[in-house]
């Protein structure tokens, strides 16, 4: 199963990009729904920071495209078999693969797993935080609805290019 890695590396661009148009302080978004006191993107981000916020953004788009690629999970059943030189194991992947390879590699399919990841790993992040912060429910759902547009989109993505 043949990966595209560098697309992967141009779609963990996305949450920093959402991110920059979400949290600008004069963004129609954020005077209507966002907190006031978050001026994070804009205060001094310079190339460590945005460095690390791409290594940051790498890693969710590696840990999503482990949850959208059904067919990873496949190959992961029989990956130490195919390293130990098992052909049988070889044979019996690529049949699946080339039968079943390309099935929910579409951009509908990412954007159900992104609404999904976003509900089972953001929100309960979220509220946690909210509730531990004492902060608004306003600003609960200011900054879910960032992640959930950036997961769906990344999802997609990752889905119909890696």
């Amino acid at each position: 199963m043949k990966l595209n890695y560098f697309a992967m590396c141009l779609i963990a661009w996305t949450p920093l990009l959402i991110a920059y148009v979400w949290y600008r302080p004069d963004s129609l978004i954020r005077r209507k729904f966002g907190p006031s006191v978050h001026q994070v993107w804009f205060n001094g981000i310079g190339i460590p920071k945005l460095l690390v916020a791409y290594l940051g953004s790498l890693l969710l788009t590696y840990g999503f495209m482990n949850l959208v690629i059904h067919q990873l999970g496949f190959y992961e059943l029989f990956f130490t078999d195919i390293m130990t030189g098992s052909e049988t194991a070889k044979i019996i992947v690529e049949d699946f693969l080339a039968k079943y390879g390309d099935k929910h590699r579409h951009a509908g399919h990412g954007l159900l797993h992104g609404f999904i990841n976003a509900f089972c790993f953001a929100l309960p992040v979220l509220i946690w935080n909210s509730f531990m912060e004492s902060k608004p429910i306003k600003e609960l759902i200011f900054h879910f609805s960032y992640w959930l547009i950036t997961s769906m989109i990344v999802c997609a993505f990752i889905s119909a290019f890696v």
